[in-house]
């Protein structure tokens, strides 16, 4: 059997402990409601977390198509970029597809039989680090833009308040 097949044979398995990574960033009951609520209206975090991972290891079974990758990981990313995650901890679920696909496809590092495949696996989930990483910090820098245009705002507003105020007193 081929490594890509094990993979594909494995993949429920693996998407659920990828998806229970993701959540591991969560406080514990929050993140168990994100596992156990289905409904994408109801849990919409949850929903994209398991949307967007198996979404991602298909895409890095089905050969790394850029656009597909970007498409998957902007459903975890967003998210994460508006919470209060350090880089680390929005980012660290993608390093730990490593330790899973090693767990639940344990013959990827018996005997040495798959070592080429399991380097290139290595290699796509660093792009995909490199490429979540990318996309977090351009979320980051847009959500800081917008609230710093915020209190642009309402600096303005506030002196235009102010400028009313001290146009009746002169005089």
């Amino acid at each position: 059997m081929k490594f890509g097949d094990l993979l594909e044979e494995r993949k429920d398995t693996i998407v659920e402990r990828w998806v229970d990574a993701v959540l591991a960033a969560y406080p514990s009951d929050a993140a168990a409601l994100f596992r156990k609520q289905q409904d994408p209206f109801a849990n919409p975090l949850g929903h994209h977390v398991r949307e967007g991972t198996r979404g991602l290891f298909q895409t890095m079974l089905d050969g790394m198509d850029r656009e597909r990758l970007r498409t998957h990981l902007d459903q975890i990313i967003r998210i994460r970029a508006v919470q209060d995650l350090t880089p680390s901890q929005a980012l660290s679920f993608v390093f730990s597809l490593r330790s899973i696909v090693r767990d639940v496809v344990p013959e990827a590092t018996a005997k040495g039989r798959f070592k080429t495949d399991l380097e290139a696996l290595d290699e796509n989930i660093d792009a995909v680090a490199l490429a979540a990483f990318e996309m977090y910090s351009a979320m980051r820098e847009e959500l800081a833009d917008l609230r710093v245009k915020e209190v642009k705002r309402q600096v303005a507003f506030v002196l235009e308040k102010m400028n009313q105020g001290n146009e009746g007193q002169v005089g």
